[in-house]
């Protein structure tokens, strides 16, 4: 592997870490587009989805990991919830991420397209009124909701290893959680749900050791970097950020899955 291709990917790596200590996403959102359309840019062969998928799901992990610990620290972390979510998306993230091996390229581009567009949609809708920011120890979410949308967002994790993405919105605009809460409880449902997502791309030998390191090691960084600047931005402004890059990473995947990318 040239120093070129070196620096690309733990660039790469610190941009989906950046949006992880930032946004809350875990960073795959950004990641799976990153990997996939910028390296044949600058000259260098695209890799199929499925690696990507592999190497996302591993950078997801560790860039939730110090994002979340970083946000627990400054207690925007709803523990109970972030639990319940986490090990019902960890069990269903497994389940998609060894089924995953079976999945064509095109079938993966048009989910991430999908499930891109939905949370766009969502991101634009009026805030509800019980979501507005509260102390992390006032919310109280429902279990069975809860445990539906998390099976739901670890099987699209397990095959994308991305996913992440989709919860902050639903414990948003769905069960009514505050933005900041919604975005720090998240990192922790990430780390549990990416972590078997990332087990099951292991052990089915899916996973290409020297990237995937390379993009971690620049992740992890990035994830300090976007927790800092997370303090100092308004719940509205991370809303605006989170809504405008899901947007353009939506209509880039559209693109290619209608073949109108050059």
């Amino acid at each position: 592997m040239d120093l070129t291709l070196v620096a690309i990917l733990v660039a790469l790596g610190a941009a989906g870490g950046f949006s992880a200590g930032l946004l809350g996403v875990g960073g795959g959102v950004l990641m799976f587009p990153l990997l996939y359309y910028v390296p044949p840019m600058l000259g260098i062969d695209r890799m199929d989805a499925k690696t990507v998928a592999a190497i996302v799901v591993s950078q997801v992990f560790f860039s939730t990991l110090t994002g979340g610990i970083a946000h627990f620290r400054s207690g925007r972390v709803q523990t109970r919830m972030a639990v319940i979510a986490g090990t019902i998306s960890a069990i269903t993230a497994f389940a998609g991420s060894v089924a995953s091996q079976w999945a064509s390229e095109g079938f993966l581009l048009v989910l991430f397209g999908v499930v891109t567009v939905i949370v766009v949609v969502m991101m634009l809708l009026p805030v509800p009124m019980l979501a507005k920011d509260t102390a992390v120890g006032d919310v109280s979410v429902s279990s069975l909701p809860l445990a539906v949308y998390s099976s739901l967002t670890g099987i699209v994790i397990g095959f994308l290893g991305a996913g992440n993405f989709i919860f902050v919105p639903i414990l948003i605009y769905l069960l009514r959680v505050p933005t900041r809460a919604a975005i720090g409880s998240n990192l922790v449902v990430a780390i549990m749900s990416t972590a078997s997502g990332f087990l099951g791309k292991l052990i089915t030998g899916q996973i290409p050791l020297l990237a995937t390191v390379l993009v971690v090691t620049g992740a992890v960084l990035g994830a300090l970097a976007g927790e800092r600047v997370h303090r100092r931005l308004s719940s509205q402004t991370l809303r605006r950020i989170y809504a405008a890059l899901v947007a353009l990473i939506a209509i880039r995947i559209w693109l290619t899955i209608l073949g109108l990318d050059s």
